[in-house]
Parts: C-alpha cells; sequence; structure tokens
C-alpha cells in the first residue's frame, strides 16, 4: 500500500515538475520580441539624439507587432494542447484567461497599426489613410493588405466570442476562423521581415509557424492513439 501511494503521489507531482522545467523556457519565450526588437531597433540613438519624423513611432509599432504576433500564437498552440497531456507544460494562468489574452492580443494589433500608419502620417506630412485600404499594386503593400486583412478577422473573432450568448450557433465556428487570422498575421510579418536588413524577423517568424505545426500534429498523434 506505501508504495502504490508513492507511485500516485509522484503521478501527481509529475506535471508539476514538468512545468518547473519549462518555466524558464516560457520566460524566455516571452521576452524574445523585446530582445529582437531592442537588436534590430535603435530606439535609444533616437531618442538621445533625435531621429526622422515619425521613426520613433514606426519602431514602436514594429515591437506592437511582434507582440501581438507572439500572443497570436501562443493563443492558437495553447488551444491545440490545452486538453492533451502536453498541457502540463503550458502556463498554467493563461488556459484560465483565454479572453484577456484575446483583448490584450487585439490591442497589440491595434498599437500596431496605429503607430504604424501615424509614424508614415508624419514621415509624408499627411494623413496616410490609404495604407487602411487594400491595396496590392507591390509586394510591400500587399504585404500590409495581409496584415490588415487579419486585423479585420481578428476584431471579427473577438466581437463573436463577446456576443456567444446571442450567436450560440454561429460564434464556434468564427472564432475557429482565428486559424486564418493567425496564418495572415505570420505570413504578413514575415513578409514584412524580408524588407529588413535582418535576417532575424524571418527566423522568429519561421519558427513560430513551425511551432504551430508541431502542436498540430501533437494534437493529431493523441486524438489517433485515443482511437485506438
Amino acid at each position: 500500500m506505501p508504495e502504490v501511494a508513492l507511485a500516485k503521489s509522484e503521478l501527481v507531482l509529475a506535471p508539476d515538475r514538468l512545468w518547473r522545467s519549462a518555466r524558464p523556457f516560457w520566460v524566455a519565450v516571452f521576452v524574445l520580441p523585446l530582445c529582437l526588437w531592442h537588436i534590430t531597433s535603435d530606439v535609444y540613438v533616437y531618442f538621445r539624439y533625435g531621429a526622422p519624423s515619425g521613426q520613433v513611432w514606426y519602431v514602436f509599432s514594429k515591437l506592437f507587432g511582434l507582440y501581438g504576433a507572439l500572443l497570436l500564437w501562443y493563443q492558437v498552440v495553447s488551444t491545440l494542447l490545452k486538453k492533451t497531456r502536453y498541457a502540463c507544460v503550458l502556463p498554467r494562468w493563461t488556459l484560465l484567461r483565454h479572453r484577456y489574452l484575446g483583448g490584450m492580443t487585439l490591442l497589440f494589433v491595434a498599437g500596431h497599426v496605429a503607430f504604424f500608419v501615424t509614424a508614415v502620417s508624419l514621415r509624408k506630412g499627411v494623413f496616410a489613410g490609404s495604407l487602411l485600404l487594400p491595396d496590392f499594386r507591390d509586394f510591400y503593400h500587399s504585404a500590409i493588405t495581409l496584415g490588415l486583412v487579419a486585423k479585420l478577422l481578428l476584431l471579427v473573432a473577438v466581437l463573436a466570442a463577446m456576443g456567444r450568448k446571442y450567436i450560440p450557433g454561429v460564434w464556434k465556428g468564427v472564432h475557429r476562423g482565428m486559424l486564418i487570422v493567425v496564418a495572415l498575421g505570420l505570413v504578413h510579418g514575415f513578409l514584412i521581415g524580408t524588407e529588413t536588413r535582418y535576417g532575424l524577423y524571418e527566423i522568429f517568424y519561421c519558427a513560430l509557424m513551425a511551432a504551430i505545426g508541431v502542436a498540430l500534429w501533437l494534437r493529431w498523434r493523441e486524438a489517433e492513439e485515443s482511437r485506438l
């Protein structure tokens, strides 16, 4: 009997051990965009010595975009894994705060768009409202349009979740469209990243895409095992 009790206690403690071992990884993941932004932005120089008109707004738009993409990615990965055996390595508070994370994601994405439009407006001396309209005339504007579509679909998904009491048969289907939002958002970030002189942004977005693929595979593998 003591041996059985010991075995059960070890099973209970196993998730705690896994979470403790995974904690440094998640700290690194959520700090990574800030480090990447710091490496690739001369924000300190801009504040100390001045910057071209709109440049400070632009670099902070980039920071908001990085965190918006990361939170979109995390929402998908945590949703895919939360009902699997791998949920124990996810930050526990985030599993209970899905709606709050969704709101934070929307704020970061909105800040990204607002700061970017402000930066371009200050640089050109006129309101750059055309950036809020679809435009496929070249590579750069096409990449911006993909991000704009992702932003609008994200807003629709958040509104559907908020009004789920009024559209019970619709909101889940609309909210599942978040996979499209994430795909468009990550492709937008990757394409915009190719416009910079750094390859780090491409690596960052490719890593997020690859992680979603792994999460999908883990979810599928566990579903297949449960059928056997």
